[in-house]
């Protein structure tokens, strides 16, 4: 067996050296996994130990132990298996598009999704939010685009999946039991190791949209009724787009609503680029983004930014500049302000210093202070000022380019944690009302921020699917139109486990309100015993077919090679 490298990962780059490696790990009773881009939660990527270990996104480096975590830098090509049909077959390493936290291994020019537009004219249905996650990560955890209409699972058309013996099984969509195909998307990496995955792809196209940020009640979406002719509900707006997502910011004072949608066009001769703008082109936004959102973030402790704050002055050279519109808040703002200015030129430890006189009274005034910053952030369509005033964004681009609208967010700037609830569709009014009401329902506006948090949640849909462990299989009657999903966006930039806080009580008031909802696999879930009563119990009665994803695992992995301490309390 080949030793690991100076980074603590196995490095193979073949599908042999990669059985040698699952053989080998079996024979020694080990574990073993593989991890792809690190979007995931830590603990549902690597192997034991995790006691101890930070749960977060983007942990680029394995617990230490004598366990195998592996990485496929090394392996990462594709070839056309059959041009008539456009199956493509992908090495699992390589990336869906460009990973900038390691641009060496995972270029532009090397990922699969601009190999597939530049050499052969091809795409996949739908993408992301993001696309630097690997081709196996991204179907491991069920992954999704938002619409109802076309999904990524339709392009999937076979797997090579190594068992815990060494053996090579290959699965697909053909099969006279298309059974342990369909246990593939996701499998939490719990079926074995996946080698390649095959994709049939389509012909390239464009898309042209647009995103609107309005207020809640100058939206063309009823967020909450509904809706009309003119107005269409939530519920009809996800079912009747090609591709969309809602961001709805329901923080007291600060209510606004960000529409992004998109439709197919046909690729034209000439056809220029008009790309969405995440941000602003101001390189600072996302630096000052960062640096407000740590500070707030951080408020009872301001030690535990220290780590978030290094993350951003090693990004930036050059933070902000001696002007701010956060002077307009005063002489709390304008401090605020010069403290931001010249934050790159101070030792981190200093920085917190000056930070800490302020943290009190902003504490205290976090509900009048937030809604300005987020004006300043998140502008109304209606503030635009010039030839912009009052209109949306328009964009056209490729769609292996502009589908995923979160690809400029940057990692170490804006880390980003997610838990993701799946309803059925037909759930949308009910669940927005509900958490509508959960909102503005204290008196305390401390209370609602408190629950709303200081993110905007995420809202979109995805389509129906046979896939057995989805978030929307399709086999139940109520599951069949496909799902709405709400994700509350957390700051990942300080300690605090939001799975233990934030997150909780949104999943205890879907369960308690009898809304059944499954959970996105590689993002943060409740604890097996947090809470009231047993979600393992729970989610196990939400999916038709998980018995036989279980009995497939044993027959796969009856030696418990790639079961770790995380999968075990939550898949039994």
């Amino acid at each position: 067996m080949s030793a690991p490298g100076p980074d603590g990962f196995y490095h193979p780059s073949s599908e042999a050296e990669l059985a040698d490696l699952v053989r080998s790990a079996s024979e020694r009773g080990l574990q073993l996994r593989v991890r792809g881009a690190a979007h995931s939660i830590s603990h549902a990527i690597y192997t034991d130990p995790l006691a101890g270990w930070p749960n977060s996104i983007n942990e680029q480096s394995p617990p230490p132990g004598p366990n195998i975590d592996v990485m496929l830098d090394r392996y990462r090509g594709w070839r056309v298996r059959d041009e008539s049909r456009k199956l493509v077959e992908a090495d699992a390493g390589i990336h869906m598009g460009e990973d900038r936290t390691n641009p060496e291994n995972a270029s532009l020019t090397t990922s699969l999704l601009w190999q597939l537009w530049n050499d052969k004219g091809w795409a996949l249905s739908n993408l992301g939010g993001i696309t630097r996650q690997t081709v196996s990560g991204f179907t491991a955890t069920g992954s999704s685009g938002g619409s109802v209409k076309y999904s990524v699972n339709d392009n999937l058309w076979g797997f090579r999946v190594i068992d815990s013996n060494g053996n090579v099984h290959e699965v697909t969509r053909e099969d006279a039991d298309p059974g342990p195909f369909l246990a593939m998307a996701p499998n939490l990496g719990l079926l074995g190791v996946v080698s390649k995955i095959i994709f049939e792809c389509v012909d390239t196209f464009n898309i042209a949209g647009q995103e609107a940020i309005t207020t809640v009640e100058d939206c063309e979406i009823d967020l909450f009724g509904p809706g009309t002719a003119e107005k269409p509900s939530l519920e009809a707006f996800l079912r009747d787009a090609e591709y969309a997502r809602v961001e709805w910011w329901p923080q007291r004072g600060a209510e606004r609503v960000q529409v992004w949608q998109a439709q197919r066009i046909r690729p034209q001769l000439g056809f220029h680029r008009r790309t969405y703008e995440e941000f602003t082109d101001e390189p600072r936004t996302q630096v000052a983004i960062s640096l407000i959102y740590t500070f707030l973030s951080n408020l009872d402790d301001l030690s535990q930014a220290k780590p978030q704050i290094a993350r951003t002055f090693a990004r930036a050279e050059k933070l902000l500049e001696t002007s701010s519109p956060l002077e307009k808040l005063g002489p709390l703002g304008w401090a605020l302000a010069n403290v931001l200015a010249f934050a790159g030129k101070l030792a981190t430890d200093a920085l917190i210093d000056l930070l800490k006189p302020l943290a009190g009274t902003i504490e205290r005034k976090l509900p009048c202070i937030f809604p300005f910053l987020l004006s300043f952030f998140v502008s109304l369509d209606s503030q635009k000022r010039g030839t912009a005033k009052g209109e949306p964004q328009a964009f056209q681009d490729e769609a292996w380019h502009g589908l995923p609208m979160d690809n400029e967010s940057d990692d170490d700037l804006l880390p980003i944690a997610f838990t993701e609830a799946w309803v059925p569709l037909g759930r949308t009014k009910q669940v927005m009302l509900l958490l509508r009401e959960y909102f503005t329902s204290p008196a305390d506006v401390h209370e609602s921020y408190r629950r709303t948090g200081l993110f905007a949640w995420e809202l979109y849909a995805a389509k129906p699917t046979p896939f057995w462990m989805s978030a929307s299989h399709e086999q139940d009657e109520e599951w069949r139109d496909g799902v709405f999903r709400i994700d509350p966006f957390w700051f990942a930039g300080t300690p605090v486990d939001p799975s233990e806080t934030f997150y909780l009580q949104f999943w205890e008031l879907l369960r308690d309100n009898d809304i059944p909802f499954r959970l996105h696999w590689g993002k943060y879930q409740p604890a097996p015993d947090a809470g009231a009563g047993g979600w393992v119990a729970y989610f196990r009665s939400q999916y038709p077919r998980w018995n036989d994803f279980l009995a497939l695992r044993a027959e796969r992995d009856p030696h418990g090679t790639f079961l770790t301490s995380y999968w075990r309390e939550r898949i039994k």
